[in-house]
């Protein structure tokens, strides 16, 4: 059993070595093929020059193939990278290329959408309110979306009787500038401002902004 053991770690031993001494091999034959002469008048012939001569150039042969393996992949990496920084170039000028091209495609379909302001704008200017609505919608503005405005109250802030003032507010209200709020005050209805209100009440002060 231990023979047996031996003889296959000595084959393996030995398959190591040919592999090892076949580069040596390869260019000592090629060698002595070329140049007999000169390869008798080195001495490759015999046994112990052989060897020595394998191993040492058998050796300096795989440093020179490991070199070599070591620059190609080096190489390959370079190369590589090259290529990977041209494809994200590439997609980089393509993306570019497609937010430009929507870009413009926004701007041309803005330009055929007519402006929701302009609309807006044409619809307030229908409205047709006097100085005390005015005043009414600025008093609104004055307190707030959140706080509520009654008749009372305006009447005393403006020195009016509540009809006047009850007459402005049913107008806005009628307008969507003013909105009823649950609960009243001395018995009239309480009102706060709209939305709307609020847009035309900006858009009526930026002129004399």
């Amino acid at each position: 059993m231990l023979t047996e053991w031996l003889t296959i770690l000595r084959d393996i031993g030995n398959a190591i070595y040919e592999l090892f001494v076949m580069p040596g091999d390869f260019v000592l034959s090629w060698f002595v093929v070329q140049a007999p002469v000169v390869a008798s008048g080195l001495g490759i012939d015999s046994d112990h020059s052989a060897f020595m001569m394998r191993a040492v150039l058998s050796l300096l042969i795989w440093c020179l193939l490991a070199v070599a393996v070591w620059k190609l992949v080096r190489l390959w990496q370079y190369i590589a990278r090259i290529i990977s920084a041209a494809i994200r170039t590439v997609f980089f000028r393509i993306s570019q290329a497609m937010r430009g091209l929507k870009t413009r495609l926004v701007c041309k379909f803005r330009q055929l959408v007519p402006r929701r302001r302009s609309s807006s704008a044409n619809a307030f200017s229908e409205v047709d309110l006097n100085d005390l609505d005015l005043a009414v919608l600025r008093y609104a503005v004055v307190r707030g979306p959140g706080f509520a405005i009654s008749a009372p109250e305006l009447a005393e802030q403006f020195t009016l009787r509540p009809a006047q003032v009850i007459r402005s507010l049913v107008k806005l209200q009628n307008n969507k500038m003013l909105d009823y709020v649950i609960g009243s005050t001395d018995g009239f209805d309480n009102y706060r401002l709209t939305k709307s209100g609020a847009v035309f009440m900006a858009m009526w002060q930026q002129p004399r902004a």
